[in-house]
């Protein structure tokens, strides 16, 4: 259905996420890439295509019409939109909640690297064992 979301695809910062695993901001990750209207503080909607969503939700989209609380509609290629100014993002009915949470979820375990040096205590021990099983290997 959708991709997990990439979080190395660009320089996350811990806020950010913390906000994607913390807050329904993965939801509207998981939303890249697909038609849908936001609806302003303003009293504005937006209709287009969501493009990217960073981790504090900020959203660009594409090919969007915008109509002001008068119902005037202007078109535009990129639109950037900030948190602050999002009163609801409309979900698409096709899509299922739930089953995009869960996959975002599951797809954004991070593997912290080991950070650990290895001791010349456990290089020696680590280098005895190779040799026992070497010459194991040889009796046989």
């Amino acid at each position: 259905m959708t991709e997990p979301i990439h979080l190395n695809t660009r320089a996350s910062t811990k806020k950010e996420l913390f906000f994607y695993h913390n807050y329904l901001t993965g939801l509207i990750k998981a939303l890249e890439g697909e038609y849908t209207v936001i609806d302003l503080r303003n009293e504005s909607s937006i209709a287009g295509r969501i493009s990217r969503v960073d981790g504090f939700m900020n959203i660009d989209m594409d090919d969007v019409i915008f109509r002001d609380a008068l119902g005037n509609e202007y078109c535009f290629e990129q639109f950037f939109v900030r948190h602050r100014n999002i009163r609801y993002v409309h979900i698409p009915k096709e899509l299922n909640c739930m089953e995009l949470i869960q996959e975002n979820i599951s797809g954004m375990r991070r593997v912290k690297p080991d950070k650990r040096k290895i001791t010349f205590k456990q290089f020696r021990a680590l280098k005895y064992q190779q040799e026992t099983v070497r010459s194991l290997g040889k009796t046989k």
